[in-house]
């Protein structure tokens, strides 16, 4: 098998056989490139949302207020409410270290396996995969082929069982199976569905290990298999507990830095800790610091016709219809005040500001008051934080 038969492909990377049944993923029916296109045609809906510490402003208190007014925007669009879905502006961030030739390299060593495999060299196919993986591991985050790294994962254990190990097998396929799922976004340990119980069930990839996440700089949001689950600083740590066990891809990203991110397996029972080094942006000084500097206040503050025209060509730049940037500043007596600027082509500018106190989630009231004046209704940004089910695609068991 190689790469260029698409149809056995997406066999093999769209259906999950175990045991003598198939569990087919409604999720993954679709077929992410079309479903990639459909995001890439979508550009002029768009909306970034950025929200700016000032002085001596919490950047985790910032970048709360940036993830609940996201969550919003994201959850009132699969609510079906016209609103711009949001752009993962941090994508455009990027040191240029890392490039597709990664990815490509893998490609190589993949394509070598299936070869030596098919020749009946096992341990050959095993070395191919090993160099495969190491490959596409120093492309994460700036590149990605889902496929490629489903296929080096069977073929692993395509491979282990081509030379006689059984039990490293099995281990390789309920990995598999795991990482298939945990892109896909199903919930919980894979033995909870029944067909996978009596394969995996005794494996290390059973159950649930904890995950633990921290960060270099503050004020930075946390993606797991491409979901943003939290935010992390220096001291605030994202903590999953439950994690399900297996393969995920664990990104973090902040505004301004070159994303951080890796693959990791977790263990049953086992705690795994990963500390994100964030490096500034390349392209820091064109697409951050005209935002994040911006003088709106005071003696220096500049014209509402240049902050109009500065919104319209970062939004040009970002390709987004809507631009929302706030600015969070500390007040006496333990409070915020929150500038918000709204721009759009079509509408111009708007500005708005709210107060509020410096507890956990003092700011969603504020957010509440926002939401309402944007957009007519009543939106409490606690219903709009993502939970499992809302990603996890329908499984069926199909004998």
């Amino acid at each position: 098998m190689s790469l260029a038969a698409p149809a056995r492909w997406i066999a093999l990377t769209r259906v999950l056989v175990v045991g003598g049944s198939l569990l087919v993923s409604g999720g993954l029916l679709a077929g992410g490139a079309a479903l990639a296109r459909a995001a890439d045609t979508d550009d002029e809906m768009g909306a970034v949302v950025l929200v700016f510490p000032r002085d001596a402003a919490d950047p985790n208190v910032a970048i709360r207020v940036e993830r609940d007014l996201r969550n919003m925007y994201a959850y009132a669009r699969q609510e079906g409410k016209p609103v711009p879905r949001i752009l993962p502006v941090e994508l455009r961030y990027d040191v240029g270290n890392l490039s597709k030739g990664e990815i490509s390299k893998a490609r190589v060593h993949f394509n070598d396996a299936q070869r030596a495999l098919e020749a009946g060299d096992a341990d050959e196919a095993k070395e191919q995969l090993f160099r495969a993986e190491r490959f596409y591991k120093k492309a994460i985050p700036y590149a990605s082929d889902h496929p490629l790294l489903r296929g080096i994962f069977f073929y692993y254990y395509l491979a282990r069982q081509a030379a006689g190990l059984a039990d490293e097998a099995r281990e390789n396929y309920c990995a598999y199976v795991a990482l298939t799922r945990n892109l896909a976004g199903s919930a919980g340990p894979l033995e909870q569905f029944e067909p996978l119980a009596d394969k995996c069930g005794d494996t290390k990839i059973a159950g649930t290990g904890e995950l633990r996440v921290t960060a270099d700089v503050d004020g930075a949001h946390v993606y797991v298999d491409n979901r943003a689950v939290g935010v992390i600083g220096r001291q605030i740590p994202y903590v999953d507990p439950f994690a399900p066990a297996g393969p995920h891809l664990v990104e973090v990203r902040k505004a301004g830095y070159a994303r951080w991110g890796t693959l990791v397996t977790l263990f049953q029972g086992k705690s795994e800790s990963l500390r994100a080094q964030l490096k500034k942006a390349r392209n820091r000084a064109e697409e951050y610091t005209p935002l994040a500097g911006l003088v709106f206040e005071g003696d220096e503050a500049l014209s509402e016709e240049y902050l109009a025209d500065l919104f319209f060509q970062m939004a040009d730049r970002f390709h987004a219809r809507e631009l929302v940037c706030g600015y969070l500043r500390a007040l006496p007596g333990n409070r915020y005040v929150l500038t918000l600027f709204r721009f759009d082509a079509e509408h111009g500018m708007d500005r708005q500001e709210y107060s509020f106190g410096a507890e956990l989630d003092g700011h969603r009231p504020a957010l509440m008051q926002y939401w309402r004046a944007r957009f007519g209704e009543v939106l409490d940004p606690e219903d709009a934080v993502p939970s499992a089910d809302r990603f996890a695609p329908t499984l069926f068991k199909v004998e």
